[in-house]
């Protein structure tokens, strides 16, 4: 990447077992890697840290959460222990208390696989530092979307802000597996997701939960959904969503990707 300001970009992280799996998610993933390999670091706003207060981490060196379970063993062997930038985190922290926010620090948390899983993929050298933000546990899609406001600078320091979650994720609503066909409400709820981005219809993509068709069911709990719009928010005003990457797993998951700039 040149020297301007970077894009935002959302990913979907799958299962842990995308690390294992022959599709093209994955390797979207890895390439995806190449095209930001000279950001300075990456602060990932991952679905599977939620706290009552915004929280960054701020530490060295990574530990590895192995947090799921029912996966194969090998899942359980890897590591990522990557290097983080406590000096940007506490830079982040101030950056969101100044936005008027509350702001806490984590000093010993690692990376949960909504972090390390895509990290490995596109940083498997581990060559770019990262560090998460947490997302919230009432999950306000409006409180979401400020939080990225107020990290917005960060994008001119070539940081890149990742949300990692799903772009659908029907986990306790559809019985995934592979092999499965894709039903027609997740195709619907995917068309109008993309439409959203395209468009730039931020106020629908805030308030999904009466916007869309069949949000239930889509996003049963809104966790993997609040990390895109941290995302969007953090791209600026009139930020142009782009979608770069699209594929569905195990039936109903969709695996989709957005970058968006302004």
């Amino acid at each position: 990447m040149g020297k301007e300001s970077l894009p935002t970009v959302f990913i979907s992280h799958g299962p842990p077992s995308l690390l294992l799996e022959d599709i093209p998610a994955r390797e979207f993933l890895k390439d995806l890697g190449k095209v930001y390999r000279n950001a300075n670091a990456v602060i990932c706003i991952s679905a599977h840290w939620m706290t009552t207060k915004p929280t960054v981490s701020a530490v060295l060196k990574h530990e590895t959460i192995h947090d799921f379970y029912g996966f194969p063993p090998e899942l359980y062997q890897l590591k990522y222990p990557a290097t983080g930038d406590p000096e940007l985190a506490q830079k982040t922290a101030n950056l969101i208390k100044n936005g008027g926010l509350p702001c806490e620090i984590d000093y010993k948390r690692g990376l949960d696989h909504g972090a390390w899983v895509p990290m490995m993929l596109m940083f498997p050298e581990l060559e770019v530092p990262v560090f998460q933000l947490s997302i919230q546990q009432h999950m306000d899609p409006e409180e979401h979307f400020i939080l990225g406001n107020v990290i917005e600078s960060l994008r001119h320091e070539e940081v890149l802000i990742l949300g990692s979650g799903g772009a659908v994720h029907p986990l306790g609503y559809a019985p995934l597996r592979p092999g499965a066909e894709t039903d027609q409400w997740a195709c619907d709820f995917d068309s109008w997701l993309t439409k959203s981005v395209v468009e730039g219809d931020v106020e629908s993509i805030k308030n999904y939960a009466k916007a869309a068709p069949y949000p239930e069911r889509a996003h049963p709990y809104p966790d993997h959904f609040m990390p895109l719009i941290t995302t969007i928010g953090a791209a600026g005003e009139d930020a142009r969503g782009e979608v770069i990457h699209h594929s569905w797993f195990w039936g109903d998951m969709g695996m989709g990707a957005y970058e968006f700039i302004n």
